[in-house]
């Protein structure tokens, strides 16, 4: 019996692709990938209006990013772990690198407004330290992922050391904002992870008593200034040092609730690093209270959905890699919020997939192809949860 002509056409979609869309699609992806989505294309509306030549470099990094989440997404997470280690100590390298840099001449690295930060080929740079926070994650989930000796004091020193040999390295470039980023991480992976709460109460408190020495030994004196002008009712501190905080807050007040319309810009003008650090600014003035309420609407599904990834996630080392992004992006985001806002000094944090900026941007599509991945591949485990201990 001969097949009917219906039954012999071709499929319009082939299986590759439907079983791609499938892997996406599923509850816990769709709501990471339209948050980033929106977050890009807003900071690239944001950048462009203004500067359409800084906008099209900006979207050329977008599709390099995009690339790269593509690529993270389609090797599977449990190899990416076997290469912690060597890529911890690699990034680890390149940061020690650009320290070198700021004390000895090395081909690639010089003072880019105050920091040793880059590593320079050409017209492109790479700044190692967002490398070094996706492999602190990968390493401490690595290292995290079978034991249990971390549930004693001692037994949290190497976890600590993970943290501060990078942080240390970074402060000294310096890069005050990028070193505090791991702080928050490493306290919460290790939380989930299972070690007790009093031990990281200790550990608290013992960071708490070196904020003197943390002072008057490593912050550089126009850090301290930033600090001091935030409290400082001096008029020519507000002209000075605490400047782009004062603009900032202008702009931001400026939009209303509508905003100025995309490209309308009076006080964003004079921000400094307003596509960078404070392109929330640039936001709050161009679309308003509404525009910066979408924005972080768009974060809080990003986290969620991260949360939700990593909560539903048994195997051990996904389940730390997913909060440990989670937790990264979040901090990240609010410091920087706190930042633009005036509550907490100018760290030269950038925004999330919203600031100008390849390195910073690369790396945030890095961390959720991750994330993605860890949703699209949860194996099931035919065990008691992670991280449980009677």
């Amino acid at each position: 019996m001969r097949r009917s002509a219906f039954q012999s056409r071709p499929p319009l979609i082939s299986p590759a692709a439907i079983k791609l869309w499938r892997r996406l699609a599923i509850a816990s992806n769709w709501p990471v990938l339209a948050a980033v989505l929106v977050l890009s294309a807003t900071g690239l509306m944001t950048i462009y209006f203004q500067n359409p030549a800084l906008g099209l470099t900006e979207l050329r990094y977008l599709c390099v990013a995009l690339g790269c989440m593509a690529v993270v997404q389609l090797v599977p997470y449990t190899a990416i772990g076997r290469y912690a280690w060597g890529f911890y100590i690699f990034s680890l390298l390149l940061v020690l690198y650009t320290v070198i840099g700021a004390h000895v001449s090395v081909p690639g690295v010089e003072n880019v407004k105050g920091a040793y930060a880059w590593i320079h080929f050409g017209s492109l740079s790479l700044e190692p330290s967002e490398l070094m926070k996706i492999a602190f994650i990968l390493v401490l989930a690595r290292y995290l992922r079978f034991r249990s000796t971390f549930r004693t004091f001692p037994g949290l020193l190497p976890p600590l050391l993970l943290a501060l040999f990078p942080m240390t390295l970074i402060l000294m470039q310096p890069d005050l904002g990028v070193a505090a980023l791991f702080a928050p991480t490493l306290l919460a992976m290790l939380f989930v992870a299972g070690a007790r709460a009093k031990h990281l109460l200790i550990i608290f408190a013992i960071a708490l008593m070196m904020v003197p020495v943390f002072w008057f030994g490593l912050m550089r004196p126009y850090q301290r200034d930033r600090v001091l002008s935030m409290i400082s009712s001096d008029p020519q501190a507000r002209r000075t040092t605490g400047y782009q905080t004062e603009q900032t807050q202008t702009a931001m007040g400026f939009g209303g609730i509508a905003g100025r319309g995309a490209g309308n810009l009076t006080v964003s003008r004079h921000v400094p690093e307003a596509y960078n650090d404070m392109i929330f600014a640039v936001i709050g003035e161009q679309f308003g209270f509404i525009g910066s309420v979408l924005v972080l609407i768009a974060y809080g599904v990003l986290f969620a959905a991260g949360i939700e990834i990593s909560a539903g996630t048994r195997e051990p080392f996904a389940k730390l890699v997913a909060l440990g992004i989670v937790v990264l992006l979040a901090s990240q985001t609010t410091l920087n919020l706190m930042v633009v806002m005036g509550l907490f000094p100018v760290t030269g944090v950038t925004l999330p997939f919203v600031s100008d900026g390849g390195s910073s941007l690369v790396a945030s599509f890095v961390e959720v192809g991750l994330l993605l991945n860890i949703g699209q591949n949860r194996p099931l485990v035919i065990a008691r949860p992670a991280f449980e201990f009677d």
